[in-house]
């Protein structure tokens, strides 16, 4: 289990200030890199895959710049959950109250987006950006749009995931998207037809159901230097359950009725 870091000596109103700036400073920079993604591929018409590539080796040097080191501790700075110190939770359920709140505020700023005039144009630009852009929709601003807010989303879970364990480091997000694949097939798989709402919700109790599964693995005393490849195994699990119901006939219960 990771260490928690020593809470901060530092007066709670300052230390709050610090915490939130570095909150927002980290989606900035998230989103400038999600713009620069965009452009290459809307602009430079760099294939999305190749420009996210690009993009993720700059800003490996980019990080080094900034932190000075590979890994930066967090040691004695002002972290987040400080914020509920106050309450005297018992041990980590500052961390999972502090989730819960990100998640909430997260889920309703984009059901609110997705609701509205431009959330509407990004949604029809992903499902059928040809008859987008019959309908005049600028699809290459939507694209911009949808990577600079993704990157921005994904900057705030580094952020939370560096607060949580301590440190910072600059290899830290290798491997997070088989998680975030696993995530969503999960949800997809036991819930399937779902609304928005429902969906981004899918999506959490996927990822929880995932690292459910990785903890049981570890339990049962399989060596954690093959974490990755049994992560990988989940995953192509996962991916064929869709195929395995279907041959089957099998169902989980949460299946709507027509």
């Amino acid at each position: 289990m990771v260490r928690r870091p020593p809470r901060s000596t530092l007066s709670s109103s300052s230390a709050a200030s610090d915490v939130y700036k570095r909150q927002i400073l980290g989606v900035l920079a998230g989103m400038v890199a999600g713009l620069v993604t965009g452009l290459l591929y809307t602009k430079g018409k760099i294939p999305v895959i190749l420009a996210g590539i690009l993009v993720m080796s700059g800003l490996n040097s980019v990080i080094l710049f900034v932190m000075k080191t590979p890994n930066l501790s967090l040691l004695n700075h002002p972290i987040l959950q400080d914020t509920f110190k106050g309450l005297h939770l018992p041990d980590y359920f500052d961390t999972v109250l502090l989730g819960l709140i990100a998640l909430g505020i997260l889920i309703s700023v984009l059901l609110f987006f997705f609701n509205t005039d431009l959330g509407q144009g990004y949604i029809a630009t992903g499902d059928n950006e040809t008859m987008a852009r019959s309908l005049g929709i600028k699809t290459d601003r939507m694209k911009i749009l949808g990577l600079t807010l993704s990157n921005g989303v994904i900057a705030l879970s580094g952020a939370l995931i560096a607060q949580n364990d301590g440190y910072a480091d600059v290899n830290k997000g290798i491997g997070v998207i088989v998680i975030g694949l696993a995530s969503i097939i999960i949800g997809e798989v036991i819930f399937q037809e779902l609304t928005l709402a429902e969906r981004l919700i899918a999506i959490v109790v996927g990822s929880i159901i995932y690292q459910l599964l990785i903890l049981i693995v570890i339990k049962l005393g399989f060596d954690t230097t093959y974490l990755k490849l049994f992560s990988a195994i989940i995953l192509a699990i996962c991916l064929m359950i869709p195929q395995m119901k279907k041959a089957l006939n099998l169902k989980t219960g949460f299946e709507k009725e027509v």
